[in-house]
């Protein structure tokens, strides 16, 4: 009877690791996916809002002007995305290779040209935001995934289950990462919890919807009466409008 008692606690033991083990190795799988993401929407998705800014920046020829707009956007005016020289003809030409401002007058392809980086500027938000939701929810979906699973799974059992293994296989030692000793005050059942991801925010900002071309108006052509004199004057920028 003892046999039998042992033997079926054994298997009961096991299919509790194994539950553990494979949960684990899904969970670890999903996170690094969700970080890979992350990290690469971080920048693919910035770039475009850092040079429809850096544009804007030289549009509008000077910090305060610039910072005006940054209130107007509400984006966060002490990022580094948006640093651009206005004064330098090689980020001019850089910024402005493709693209050009359009009509008869030379105030007028000026603040077509603003118009329409501002366009840009929209729609590259608009498209960050999208990403950002996405990645949120798959962050969501980990952390609720986690929470379900660490509420049904008692992790001491499993410890108990462990002790009683005098060599564990090569998976389950794999799926510990026990590379070496644990860290000094940190249990075995710490080091075995299993953890959510960082959030988005840890790569991407949270960042406000700008209004649109037809709400913004107003105060886009309130800068550019006070831009279009300063940025017409230089004479040593070949200016795309």
């Amino acid at each position: 009877m003892d046999d039998i008692t042992k033997a079926l606690a054994y298997e009961i033991k096991q299919d509790i690791a194994n539950r553990y083990f494979g949960f684990r190795k899904r969970i670890e799988t999903e996170s690094s996916q969700y970080l890979d993401s992350l990290q690469s929407a971080g920048q693919e998705y910035s770039i475009g809002i850092t040079t429809e800014m850096q544009r804007m920046h030289c549009l509008l020829g000077n910090d305060q002007l610039f910072s005006a707009f940054i209130n107007f956007t509400k984006l966060p005016e002490n990022s580094g995305w948006f640093a651009a020289d206005p004064q330098s003809p090689a980020q001019w030409r850089l910024l402005f290779a493709d693209l050009k401002g359009e009509g008869f007058t030379r105030k007028r392809r000026y603040r077509n040209l603003v118009y329409k980086v501002y366009r840009l500027l929209v729609g590259s938000i608009s498209l960050y935001q999208d990403m950002f939701i996405r990645l949120e929810e798959e962050h969501e979906d980990i952390c609720g995934q986690i929470d379900r699973f660490s509420r049904k799974n008692d992790l001491s059992g499993i410890l108990g289950f462990l002790r009683q293994i005098d060599n564990p296989d090569a998976q389950h030692s794999e799926l510990l990462h026990s590379e070496g000793p644990l860290p000094a005050g940190r249990s075995m059942e710490q080091q075995l919890r299993i953890l959510p991801p960082p959030p988005v925010t840890s790569h991407m900002p949270s960042l406000n919807q700008v209004p649109c071309l037809d709400i913004a108006k107003p105060t886009l052509d309130a800068l550019i009466k006070q831009a279009f004199p300063l940025v017409s004057q230089s004479s040593t920028i070949k200016l795309p409008f």
